[in-house]
């Protein structure tokens, strides 16, 4: 069964994954950081390419040393913490972080405090908002190292060399080196634990045949990776199985059996029992029935949960409840290994702890975070106003803006069975009578209380390739214009006041909207302005699941919904969903099955759609950036010239109402795979009002 790309209106989980720059109230400590500027990690972008794997180093203050938290100087003093210079990396290889995503400098934070959050609904609720990535993204596309401490790659982007930051450190006081890497690979990865190694990232096929990268450790602090074809940095963080491509060897090394030993150049067999490795979890607070549930734990370490060791800036110490999922409170207390700091040399994180909270009742967290309860709630459209008007300056509201297209779009199925209905489809006339018979300031009235701006389907502002003539294309309201248009496909008026086709046969649009999705309800807003052109209309309202079976059929004629049925992505190194190349999108229809299956099925796409395909296999084979950025604009304005897919308003985000005591949460982010890895949570800033 096919699958379709789904983004929904409001994007993504609670939006405490994102990094940003507060309001301007700092409160410095008096110590800085200590080694040159020179030699230092900084978050600063680079000025030069996106292919550059470290940025500039930008000033910092004159080095005495550096700090740490109270709570953590308490702990060093009573023996049992070591000193803050045996917990931080080395040096040179101590990570700076100074900006946020836009570029924009952070602000100095104070120690202290916890910030109240909403229930986080499992581990990777627990674990998003703090992971640390192998490197990280601007808002611009360029990017940087993270973890690593830098990359570089040969001239065919197949080998690439990361070297780590000496005497980083695990949460326990545990070194990190390669040894971790190459254990997480190969002993963790490639074992039949990882029930996603079909992930592209590491894997690929080479005449048929699985081929997985090659890695080498060079020496503690260096590994090299090999692949047979170019990779780029967007596929390590895209990619699930190569966001963090590390595991922490001294504390899972006994939790491999034999039965999942994968043969190896560094590791060797346990001569463990999967009888015995279970008894090792359970005797480290680990959970797992049987050895395929222990894999997850063991595969994920990354996952907050269950005191396995980690490199984020939090960790789990606290769980009331069975599970992180159904407990009323998760508490995750600072790293006291974590390898950044401030511009002024304070160990991150600022706060000392992060509460997840659990509510039950609908509109219990408004009413918590009223009370100070919680700091940071989402909050739907409609709530937005009367809340803001009530709270004050005690609150402010904070956008994730969308990689969606738009809001409330209409696709058609241009490979449909009946000629008639895919010629007319495939007419740039009528797409543009169907975006200029609509409303769109009225309808922004009617289904987002005005909340929501017309806009075509379109990149949103923010997002790269963003165009403003692109997004105002055929949002004038004009139904004169719009019967003109369909005229000129062939058309014909009937003497019931619709539309027919011009050999007599009947025109009735068939409009699909999902069950599930909300645009059901929607749905009779746009038929009065369809009709009132002369578009005879009917709706079949679908359960998601059954209308996979309608795609794998070729049954079905236009689709309406809130949600996008294209974009989901915003930088210019992801152009996939774009193109008609896998059975995945109802933009594209059966184009895309004829391209997934090397044209043993589907429909082979002509014209323009075929151009689609034609860049992107050029985008696929150049290992060079601007050509890359130059193909992906190529595949965007084909999208601009024949809107096959076309939007009514744009795209909404998810919003957040962030208590004012709260610096350095984002004013607006864009939402979107790559950036959520922008994590600047350990930058949170807490301080007192009067």
């Amino acid at each position: 069964m096919k699958k379709r790309l789904i983004a929904l209106l409001l994007a993504g989980t609670m939006a405490v994954s994102l990094a940003a720059c507060g309001p301007d109230n700092s409160n410095p400590s008096d110590s800085v950081s200590n080694g040159s500027s020179e030699d230092v990690q900084q978050s600063t972008p680079s000025e030069s390419t996106p292919e550059e794997s470290t940025p500039e180093a930008t000033p910092t203050p004159e080095a005495q040393g550096y700090s740490e938290a109270p709570m953590l100087a308490d702990l060093v003093q009573g023996g049992t913490l070591p000193k803050l210079e045996d917990r931080l990396p080395a040096a040179d290889d101590i990570f700076i972080d100074t900006a946020d995503a836009a570029g924009n400098p952070l602000e100095i934070g104070t120690y202290g405090g916890v910030i109240n959050l909403l229930g986080a609904g499992g581990s990777w609720g627990l674990s998003r908002p703090v992971l640390e990535g192998i490197i990280r993204y601007n808002s611009d596309g360029t990017y940087y190292a993270n973890v690593i401490k830098s990359f570089e790659h040969n001239d065919d982007y197949t080998v690439w060399t990361f070297k780590l930051r000496e005497g980083m450190k695990w949460s326990d006081g545990e070194d990190f080196n390669a040894d971790d890497i190459t254990f997480w690979y190969y002993m963790c990865h490639l074992t039949n634990y990882d029930t996603k190694k079909s992930w592209a990232a590491l894997k690929e096929t080479v005449d048929g045949e699985d081929a997985w990268a090659n890695l080498e450790k060079v020496d503690d602090y260096t590994v090299t990776w090999t692949f047979v074809n170019p990779k780029f940095p967007a596929d390590f963080v895209e990619n699930g199985d190569f966001k963090w491509c590390w595991a922490p060897e001294h504390y899972l090394n006994d939790m491999i059996p034999d039965s999942v030993y994968v043969e190896n150049p560094y590791w060797e067999k346990t001569g463990l029992s999967d009888e015995q490795v279970l008894l090792n979890a359970q005797a480290k607070g680990i959970d797992a029935a049987t050895v395929s549930d222990l894999g997850k734990a063991v595969t994920y370490y990354w996952w907050n949960e269950d005191g396995i060791p980690n490199l984020n800036s939090y960790v789990l110490t606290t769980k009331e409840g069975n599970n992180s999922r159904d407990a009323q409170l998760c508490i995750l207390e600072r790293n006291p290994y974590f390898w950044k700091v401030d511009a002024q040399g304070q160990q991150l994180p600022y706060c000392d702890e992060i509460h997840f909270n659990a509510t039950s009742e609908d509109g219990q967290d408004q009413l918590m975070f009223r009370s100070g309860e919680l700091d940071i709630i989402e909050v739907a459209m409609q709530d937005i106003s009367s809340l803001l008007t009530d709270l004050g300056d005690k609150a402010q509201l904070r956008t994730l803006a969308s990689t969606n297209w738009g809001s409330y779009l209409l696709t058609f199925n241009y490979t449909c069975t009946d000629k008639n209905y895919a010629d007319l489809f495939s007419n740039v006339k009528f797409r543009e009578a169907m975006s200029i018979c609509v409303d769109r300031d009225q309808v922004s009235g009617l289904l987002s209380e005005g909340f929501l701006e017309p806009g075509q389907c379109a990149p949103q502002e923010g997002n790269f390739g963003y165009d403003a003539e692109w997004e105002a294309k055929w949002t004038d309201y004009s139904v004169d214009n719009a019967k003109k248009l369909l005229e000129e496909c062939g058309l014909v008026m009937g003497s019931d006041g619709f539309y027919d086709f011009a050999d007599g046969t009947d025109f009735t649009l068939t409009i699909y909207t999902y069950t599930d999705s909300g645009a059901a309800d929607a749905y009779p807003v746009f038929e009065q302005y369809y009709k009132a052109a002369g578009i005879n209309c009917a709706t079949k309202d679908i359960e998601v699941s059954a209308f996979d079976t309608e795609i794998d059929n070729n049954n079905w004629y236009a689709i309406l919904g809130p949600h996008t049925a294209i974009g989901g992505v915003s930088l210019k190194s992801r152009v996939q969903p774009f193109v008609p190349i896998a059975q995945s999108a109802e933009w594209y229809g059966e184009y895309g099955t004829y391209y997934g299956t090397n044209g043993e099925q589907g429909v082979k796409p002509e014209g323009d759609m075929a151009k689609l395909v034609e860049i992107y296999e050029k985008w696929k084979a150049t290992p060079d950036s601007a050509e890359r950025d130059q193909y992906t604009l190529d595949i965007y304005n084909l999208h601009k010239e024949n809107l096959w897919t076309i939007a009514y308003l744009k795209a909404a985000g998810a919003y957040s109402l962030v208590s004012s005591k709260v610096h350095n949460y984002p004013d607006l982010l864009v939402s979107d795979d790559l950036y959520q890895y922008q994590n600047i949570i350990h930058y949170w800033t807490l301080f007192k009002t009067e």
